[in-house]
């Protein structure tokens, strides 16, 4: 028995596919095999016209043989539609059947003309190549069968009788018998091929609709993981940060208590920056940061930008060197935070890591059309370097060089990282040129629509805060957090109400209305959520700030969509906060 490879494969396969391919067989050819069943039974003594236009005096005789074939083979379906026999044993036992019966009419009774008698065999052939599908062993059998015994019952009347038969038709209907079981075996092959490469498929796809739902498990037990680290490293973090602030309004006596102070807004501002690094990355690696398109001014941007640097590269006595083209457009179109944020990232690195000599910005245009500006950004400095060994893997997330990770000043390996993926953002990607000991080059390119009108700059009014008779109410269930944002409001003279919970602030603001209030969105009894709706379905308009430790996008979206007026997220700063309140709360225009 000829067995193809897949075949063998899966003979003792775990999976189960040679239980399954047997069932799936049987059930795709079980309609050729009834078919050949019914045909058998019904047509076989029909032929016997056959015999009787020959005129074969002895057609009744032949005809009662076949009758009786018939009888049999319509037993073998009827047992077959009882479930007793499967289909393809169903055929092969009546095509079995056929061959006896047809042999001892060959034996037994005299043919006149053989050549009809082949055409209606080869009939026959065709007609059971076309309906029947089985396997190499039962196409084989009845080959070997048909030819053996119609072979015999020939010979036994005489061997001129097998050579006559063969001479009219016999050997194309012997060779056609020899034939079969290849067509049938290729047949066979082909749909075993297609089971076995349809199932592997099908096997695969659930495998990677498996690993596809791990992965977007994992993602959202990343994120959800992010988002609580999120709220229970900002909330404190919040209080840290505020209280050094409000310490810092205060006369101090001593130099002494001025240092601590001072280390503690350092570190507080270190840690503030490394979180916001991780959740940054986070935020732009799964696409949740989506580029502003404003108008902006490049030059202002990079005057501000080389200002905060002084005091640092003063510190450690090196060059800061800003070379800005002056034919550069007065007004680009683009996000200025995000790109602010990557020359500020590349600029902080190159002063890390350069002891003496310079650190140098330049930004030259590469291209120009009507509507849009090509430039190039390159940060160089002087510093340690960058040894080729590390350079394929520098912009990969906590990875640093050797060089670095054996220095004090080491990082995050945070900076690097989300530059590449902002850079994606804006459809660019950095370059890297260094050599240790002699400084290193990060280069960029980014296209801006742009405009030859200068930016019409808003002159900012003054404000005075004169509010009296506003109150806030303040809800939080962190009483850090209470401390900081009542002190805030203090400092300014606006009167303020607290609540720890969201149910708390519903029943407060009904006992008397607000001016504002101040929300966080994570809180027990009553989320800030609930709570808000609460006041929403009473009609208030009051503006409603959501303050919160989430610092996610969809978060922020979902707070804007809820009913909440702004969103602030912790920590903040004083200056932050007072921008946002004061925003939202009628205030007078002062005169400078």
């Amino acid at each position: 028995m000829i067995q193809n490879n897949f075949y063998r494969k899966t003979k003792n396969d775990p999976d189960g596919l040679q239980d399954l391919w047997e069932k799936e067989f049987e059930a795709n050819s079980l309609l050729g095999h009834r078919i050949f069943c019914f045909t058998s039974f019904i047509v076989y003594p029909l032929t016997a016209v056959v015999y009787y236009l020959n005129g074969n005096p002895d057609y009744k005789s032949i005809l009662l043989t076949q009758l009786i074939s018939s009888s049999l083979v319509l037993a073998v379906t009827i047992l077959h539609f009882k479930g007793k026999i499967n289909g393809q044993n169903a055929s092969f036992i009546s095509r079995m059947l056929l061959v006896v019966f047809q042999s001892i009419i060959l034996a037994r009774f005299e043919t006149v003309y053989y050549y009809s008698l082949n055409i209606n065999l080869t009939l026959q052939l065709i007609f059971s190549v076309w309906v029947l599908r089985w396997k190499w062993s039962y196409a084989l059998t009845s080959s070997l069968t048909t030819i053996v015994f119609f072979s015999i019952a020939l010979y036994s009347s005489g061997a001129d009788v097998l050579v006559l038969f063969l001479k009219e038709g016999g050997m194309f209907y012997f060779i056609g018998q020899s034939v079969f079981p290849l067509i049938l075996q290729m047949r066979y092959t082909r749909q075993y091929r297609e089971f076995i490469y349809f199932h592997s498929l099908q096997k695969q796809n659930k495998e990677l609709e498996k690993q596809n739902e791990l992965a977007r498990e994992a993602t959202q037990a990343k994120t959800d993981f992010l988002s609580m680290m999120s709220h229970e490293i900002r909330t404190p973090l919040n209080g840290i940060v505020g209280i050094i602030h409000l310490m810092l309004q205060e006369d101090m006596k001593t130099d002494f208590q001025r240092e601590l102070v001072g280390t503690l807004k350092f570190s507080s501002d270190h840690l503030m920056a490394v979180v916001n690094d991780i959740l940054d990355f986070n935020k732009i690696n799964s696409n949740h940061v989506k580029l502003a398109q404003e108008s902006f001014d490049l030059s202002l941007l990079l005057k501000n930008l080389q200002k905060t640097f002084i005091p640092k590269v003063q510190e450690k006595h090196l060059d800061l060197i800003f070379e800005v083209e002056p034919t550069l457009p007065p007004q680009l179109n683009g996000d200025q935070v995000r790109l602010n944020q990557i020359i500020t990232n590349l600029i902080h690195n190159a002063v890390k890591f350069t002891e003496k000599g310079f650190v140098k910005l330049t930004v030259k245009e590469e291209k120009r059309d009507e509507s849009r500006i090509t430039l190039r950004f390159d940060v160089r400095d002087s510093g340690i370097g960058i040894a080729p060994e590390d350079q394929p893997t520098i912009f990969e997330i906590f990875t640093q060089s050797n060089t670095e990770a054996n220095r004090s000043n080491r990082g995050t390996g945070l900076g690097l990282a989300i530059t590449k993926e902002l850079l994606r953002l804006f459809g660019s990607d950095i370059k890297l040129e260094s050599e240790p000991g002699k400084g290193s080059s990060f280069s960029f390119s980014i296209e801006f629509p742009y405009s030859a009108q200068p930016l019409v700059k808003e002159k900012p009014a003054g404000i005075k805060v004169a509010l009296p008779e506003a109150r806030i109410l303040v809800v939080d269930d962190n009483a850090i957090n209470l401390l900081l944002a009542t002190n805030l409001l203090k400092k300014v003279g606006l009167q303020y109400d607290k609540a720890e919970n969201g149910a708390e602030a519903v029943e407060k603001f009904r006992e008397r209305g607000y001016e504002m209030i101040l929300m966080d969105l994570k809180m027990p009894v009553m989320n800030g959520f609930e709570a808000t709706r609460l006041i929403r379905e009473q009609g208030s308009l009051v503006p409603i700030i959501a303050l919160t430790a989430s610092a996610f996008t969809d978060e922020r979206e979902k707070a804007l969509s809820n009913g909440f007026t702004g969103y602030l997220v912790k920590p903040f700063l004083p200056k932050d906060f007072y921008d946002l309140i004061f925003t939202f709360l009628n205030t007078e225009e002062q005169k400078h």
